[in-house]
Parts: structure tokens; C-alpha cells; sequence
């Protein structure tokens, strides 16, 4: 939705203002990847993705339209993976960011 160039704005007369993803977990049961599941966030109508390793810089995962089936791909196995999510949406277009998640990739 963003990379088509387009803001998500979401017309209201009340102010939504968004709060940080609650409840994530990972799993790794697949090699390579890591399943991410979250509570869905009042007033968000996308959720950001980013991962990283290590210290390294984070990565965009992409933009995913609900809290259903996101899954960061071409994962390195035997690497742990930190990972955060922001809700998209409200008055403010984009809300906080979660804490960090890690997991390892099998």
C-alpha cells in the first residue's frame, strides 16, 4: 500500500490514536522463515513489519493488510532474528513501535 506512493489515512471525526502490537510471538518450525502472530491493534488497518540480526540495520518485512499469515522469508537458519511491528492507521498514520522479539530461524 505505502510503496504504491498513496498515505493510508483514515477519515474520522474522533481522534484514533494507535498503540504499540501486543501479544507477539515467533515460530520457527519452518527452516528459513518465522511465522509472526500478534493482537490485532484497535484502529490499525496494516501492520509494518522489520527485522534484523545482531547489530546489523533493520530490514522492512513489508506491509501486511491484517495480523493473519505475515511471514518473514529467506531467513538465514542457526541466526536469531529481532523483530518489530507497528500498526498502520489512525490519525497519526503510523503508531509506535512494539518491543523487540527474537527468536532463532531453524
Amino acid at each position: 500500500m505505502l510503496t504504491s506512493g498513496f498515505d493510508v489515512i483514515v477519515w474520522s471525526k474522533n481522534k484514533i490514536t494507535l498503540v504499540a502490537p501486543d501479544g507477539i510471538s515467533l515460530d520457527n518450525s519452518m527452516t528459513g522463515q518465522l511465522g509472526v502472530y500478534l493482537q490485532s491493534v484497535a484502529g490499525a488497518k496494516a501492520y509494518h513489519v522489520q527485522y534484523m540480526t545482531g547489530t546489523g540495520a533493520w530490514v522492512d518485512a513489508g506491509i501486511w493488510a491484517n495480523t493473519k499469515g505475515i511471514v518473514i522469508t529467506n531467513l538465514t537458519p542457526g541466526l536469531v532474528y529481532g523483530v518489530l511491528i507497528r500498526g498502520i492507521g489512525g490519525s497519526t498514520q503510523y503508531g509506535p513501535w512494539s518491543g523487540t522479539v527474537s527468536l532463532m530461524c531453524m
